[in-house]
C-alpha cells in the first residue's frame, strides 16, 4: 500500500482552491505518504507550512505555457524561493509545432541551470504532438538533465493514456522518469498506469484512491 502511494502526486490546482483546502490536502499528503502536493505557486508557502521542501511540487506556465521564457524563469525563480522541491513545466508547445528546436532547447537549458537542485518534470502535452514530437522531447529531457517527463496538464483534448506512458516509457529508457497525469481518477487506473511503467502519477482524486486502497486491506 505505501508503496503506490508513495508514487502519487496528490494535485489540488483548481482555480477556486482556497488556503484552508490546501492545508487539509498538505495533512492528506502526511497521512496518505503521497510523494508530493502539487498546488499552484500562490499554495507553495502554505503547503510548506505543514510539509518539508521535498514533499511540496508546483507548476510552471500551467497550463498554456502562455508567457515567454523570461517570464517563466521569474516563475521558477519565485516556486524556488518559496520552497518548492519539484517543478512541472508546460513546454513551450507553439516552439514545438513550429519545429524550433532551439528555442525549445534554450528554454529547457535554462530552467535545469536556474533549478540545479529541484526535480524538474517536463510536461509535453501528449495530444497535441505527433509521436515524432515527443520522441524529440524525450531525448531532449535526458539531454538537458529533466528528471521526468510528463503527459499531460488535464486540460488539453485527452489526458494521460496507457499508449502514451509506454511510448515515453521506451525512449527515455532508465535516464528520464515518465509520470502520468490528467483524467486519472480511481485505483484501477493508478495500477494499470504503474504496472506500464510509469514511475509517478499525478491526481486530484488521490484521498478517495488512498481510502479505496485501506478498504481493500
Amino acid at each position: 500500500m505505501e508503496e503506490l502511494l508513495s508514487k502519487i502526486d496528490y494535485a489540488v490546482l483548481k482555480a477556486t482552491t482556497l488556503k484552508a483546502k490546501v492545508l487539509e490536502a498538505a495533512e492528506y499528503t502526511k497521512e496518505f505518504g503521497f510523494k508530493t502536493l502539487c498546488v499552484l505557486p500562490k499554495h507553495i508557502s502554505t503547503a510548506r507550512l505543514v510539509l518539508p521542501k521535498e514533499r511540496v511540487s508546483t507548476v510552471i506556465a500551467f497550463p498554456l505555457s502562455g508567457i515567454p521564457t523570461e517570464l517563466k524563469l521569474k516563475e521558477v525563480s519565485y516556486a524556488i524561493k518559496e520552497g518548492a522541491g519539484e517543478l512541472d513545466v508546460v513546454v513551450n508547445l507553439e516552439a514545438v509545432k513550429e519545429g524550433d528546436w532551439k528555442e525549445v532547447e534554450k528554454e529547457l537549458k535554462g530552467i535545469r541551470e536556474l533549478a540545479q537542485e529541484e526535480v524538474l518534470k517536463l510536461i509535453i502535452e501528449c495530444c497535441y504532438l505527433t509521436e515524432e514530437e515527443k520522441k524529440t522531447l524525450c531525448e531532449m529531457a535526458r539531454d538537458y538533465g529533466w528528471d521526468f517527463i510528463k503527459t499531460s496538464t488535464g486540460f488539453g483534448s485527452y489526458g494521460a493514456t496507457l499508449f502514451d506512458v509506454e511510448l515515453l516509457k521506451g525512449w527515455c529508457k532508465d535516464r528520464v522518469k515518465v509520470k502520468a497525469a490528467g483524467g486519472i481518477r480511481t485505483l484501477e487506473e493508478v495500477e494499470a498506469f504503474l504496472k506500464v511503467g510509469a514511475d509517478r502519477v499525478g491526481t486530484s482524486s488521490g484521498v478517495e484512491i488512498a481510502k479505496d486502497l485501506l478498504h481493500r486491506r
